[in-house]
């Protein structure tokens, strides 16, 4: 019986309808993620440290905080969900203004493609011009670590600091490229200034530029030397290194002046180059900058250390060849006072005048970086003076070459247990002394700046055996002293700042323990024998029982020289009186001699003799520390 066309056909429409459809194949991004999952992917190493994850109680969490750096809404604290959000971002449509992420993640892109053998035609082509133009003027071969030294008038830059160049194939690093990481802050306000850096209220940025302009802000402006230490990585890990610089520009994360500074985050940078450095995961509680220094050496990657002398070094150095009146003629010069060609007078040599007009052009130099001359005047005198100089002939190539300081991997570590004890009023104590944090005046200078002391939770506790009594000598909760030497070129301002408790003899001649806060100011010089001399004229406010009200407050004013007698001898003499005229009416003097010998980088013995008198009684004291920094 044949079978109607109409309901043949009726049937095989039903067949069609009803039967299961066949699934269509995986697309390119999802064989990618299915691979990446089944590898793995996202608990690898290299990931984690594009993403600068580090480990929580609960999983993983990004050091950045940016959410632009992520393409998951979950990607900060989700390696996996971040991972396959990236891969699918890869083939998104092409979009402009560098903004695909082929374009904004090339380093995530390089990885990924080894990692997962993307090859050439599996992506579709993505114009990025901005970033292989950045890339061809950078042109990467090498990487430098550089350490531009503490700032000795500024607390928040007393550590030094630290950034990486990328040099390429020209033999003058100034044209070369540095990457900066920094906070972007411009509170004018100290205290507020300090409270959001400590509390990471402040933004910090990575950003490449020239590193002309660093040398020209650190070491013209700032004064600040810097040393440069070469690192030993391969041009391929160094062309890593860049491309997850790019990665980060433009990328805020929060910034911690104690530990997530430009020390920790620029150690991401130099693992994602290779790593198999675990740079991130060695750093302590606190970061300085030279713990950059510390662990890179330590890691085996760190070549012997470059001196670049800051352009006050370079006029330091010119102005010690020339007498007072010959310095003052070049000053003299820089301020348009006189005329260079008054240089040739008479009982003037060849080497004085090129040192004199040598040291004006340096000078005139500075006072253009500080914009105290317009640029139509800076010309003027700058090739007045070089035209007088270029009848001078050349002179020695060396004359004025800075001797390089011990650089900063010579110096201590930053935190300082001494041991010891002495006698004070004829009764014997035993102490423990510990400096958690950085430096003290005393301490060897080797890799510091001598003349500045910055110390955090400095903490003294004694014992005297005799009574059996155990008590707090000093807790300084902070305690700043920059002594910065003036001369005819340069008239910086000292200063101190001191808070936290003391026992201190009270006017019945007991002791007692009582809050301080204590400020001053004024100015230092250095000494004949290269050391400095200060004077300050200060303000001391105490609170403790002892007092009327429970305050007291009075004027004094301290004197000091700091001599460096010999790489491992150190010496100090300090006097200071107080006058308290609120609260109290105690008159206090007091003399110290102190003595630090360098045993080691990391061991010293310090030695302390001090006579106080308050209102007519003396307190004679003598003890001595072992120090053990680390």
């Amino acid at each position: 019986m044949a079978i109607p066309r109409s309901a043949f056909f009726a049937t095989l429409w039903l067949l069609l309808l009803f039967s299961p459809a066949k699934a269509a194949p995986p697309s390119q991004p999802d064989l990618l993620i299915a691979r990446a999952r089944g590898v793995g992917l996202a608990a690898e190493r290299n990931w984690h440290i594009l993403l600068h994850y580090k480990k929580t109680s609960g999983g993983f969490k990004s050091r950045i905080s940016d959410p632009h750096f992520f393409l998951s809404p979950r990607g900060r604290e989700n390696p996996e969900a971040e991972l396959e959000a990236t891969i699918a971002g890869f083939f998104q449509p092409p979009a402009g203004d560098n903004e695909h992420p082929i374009c904004r993640f090339p380093a995530r892109l390089q990885w990924l493609k080894e990692r997962l053998g993307i090859g050439p035609g599996d992506l579709q082509e993505v114009a990025c011009p901005a970033q292989k133009e950045l890339l061809q003027t950078v042109d990467a071969r090498s990487a430098v670590l550089v350490f531009p030294v503490g700032h000795i008038n500024s607390p928040a830059s007393m550590f030094g600091h630290t950034l990486l160049r990328f040099d390429g194939p020209t033999k003058s690093n100034l044209i070369s490229f540095a990457v900066n990481y920094a906070a972007d802050a411009n509170d004018s306000n100290g205290l507020l200034y300090a409270y959001k850096g400590l509390f990471g209220k402040y933004k910090g940025y990575y950003s490449l530029m020239p590193y002309y302009l660093k040398v020209k802000e650190y070491g013209d402006l700032e004064h600040r030397d810097m040393w440069e230490y070469r690192l030993k990585l391969s041009q391929a890990e160094v062309e890593r290194m860049l491309l997850h610089t790019l990665e980060l520009e433009r990328i805020s994360s929060d910034y911690f002046f104690l530990d997530e500074n430009c020390a920790f985050n620029l150690l991401f940078l130099i693992e994602a180059a290779r790593p198999t450095l675990h740079l991130t995961d060695r750093t302590g509680l606190l970061v300085h900058p030279t713990d950059t220094i510390e662990l890179t050496k330590q890691s085996g990657i760190l070549e012997e250390a470059v001196y670049r002398p800051s352009q006050g070094a370079r006029i330091v150095k010119m102005a010690s060849l020339l007498d007072g009146e010959r310095q003052k003629s070049a000053l003299e010069l820089a301020q348009g006072r006189t005329d260079p060609s008054a240089t040739a007078s008479a009982g003037v040599s060849v080497q004085e005048q090129r040192g004199i007009l040598d040291l004006a052009a340096e000078v005139v130099q500075l006072r253009y970086g500080r914009k105290e001359l317009e640029k139509d005047d800076y010309n003027k005198l700058y090739l007045k003076i070089l035209a007088q100089r270029s009848r001078l002939g050349k002179g020695e190539d060396d004359t004025y070459a800075v001797a390089p300081p011990p650089p900063p991997d010579a110096g201590h570590r930053t935190t300082k247990l001494g041991v010891g004890g002495g006698i004070r009023r004829d009764e014997w104590f035993g102490e423990v002394r510990l400096q958690p944090e950085f430096h003290d005046m005393l301490d060897p200078d080797q890799g510091y700046i001598r003349g500045a002391q910055i110390k955090f939770l400095e903490s003294a506790l004694r014992y005297a055996p005799e009574h059996e009594r155990l008590y707090l000598k000093r807790m300084h909760l902070v305690d700043i002293v920059s002594t910065a030497p003036r001369d005819r070129f340069f008239t910086p301002l000292s200063w101190k700042v001191a808070v936290g408790w003391d026992t201190e003899a009270m006017k019945d001649g007991r002791d007692s323990l009582i809050f301080r806060v204590n400020t001053g100011g004024g100015f230092a010089a250095r000494s004949p024998w290269g050391g400095i001399l200060h004077a300050l004229g200060e303000v001391d406010l105490n609170a403790g029982r002892r007092f009327a009200g429970n305050v007291a407050a009075g004027p004094g004013v301290s004197l000091g020289a700091l001599e460096q007698l010999s790489g491992w001898w150190k010496l100090q003499l300090r006097g200071e009186g107080f006058y308290y005229l609120l609260g109290d009416d105690r008159v206090a003097l007091k003399g110290t001699l102190a003595q630090n010998f360098r045993l080691a980088q990391n061991d010293s013995l310090s030695l302390e003799l001090s006579y106080q008198e308050v209102q007519g009684h003396p307190v004679r004291e003598a003890n001595i520390l072992w120090n053990r920094y680390f």
